[in-house]
């Protein structure tokens, strides 16, 4: 039963995350200057601390430009794709179903295939480490070249998109 219980709540809690991110991506948002601005910022944190961790592996440079510029094709689409609807007192945003869907989907898949790598090499085992084994195990998942490359297409594309939608929201409120 404590086996259980000690696998169910990281699983509660991880899905209950990806039916936010899921909720918060898919559909129609309701336009938030503050949030979104919030939200850039974490973005940027998060990129130039992958950034910086990458001077211990300069070979995941490479992967970190990859990310960028298909980042920016998925921004490029998304844009084109995006629409703006005006209900009651709010403006909402929405970019095409299956740039919101690839997002989530890559997201996810992400998250899926880390787990799914931890859980078969790790295992109970994960649980005997040292501290210090601990330590090699984060370098090593930082160190990821593909993990790497995820992120940077995503922290691209919501960075770009987020001020994408920042601007025009600004130029339909002004309209309005």
């Amino acid at each position: 039963m404590e086996l259980l219980t000690h696998y169910a709540v990281p699983v509660i809690i991880v899905f209950f995350l990806l039916y936010r991110r899921f909720k918060r991506t898919v559909g129609f948002q309701p336009y938030k200057p503050k949030k979104l601005k919030v939200r850039i910022g974490i973005f940027a944190v998060i990129g130039i601390l992958l950034f910086s961790a990458g001077f211990a592996k300069p070979q995941l440079f490479a992967f970190d430009a990859i990310g960028l510029a298909l980042g920016a094709v998925i921004v490029y689409f998304a844009i084109k794709h995006s629409r703006f609807e005006q209900r009651e007192d709010t403006l909402y945003y929405r970019t095409h179903i299956a740039i919101e869907a690839f997002v989530v989907a890559l997201f996810v898949g992400r998250i899926a295939y880390r787990f799914l790598i931890t859980f078969t090499n790790g295992g109970n085992a994960a649980a005997q480490t040292s501290v210090n084994d601990n330590a090699i195990q984060m370098q090593q998942f930082a160190g990821d070249p593909w993990t790497a490359l995820v992120f940077y297409i995503l922290i691209t594309y919501y960075i770009g998109f987020y001020l994408f939608i920042l601007r025009n929201s600004a130029k339909l409120t002004a309209v309005s």
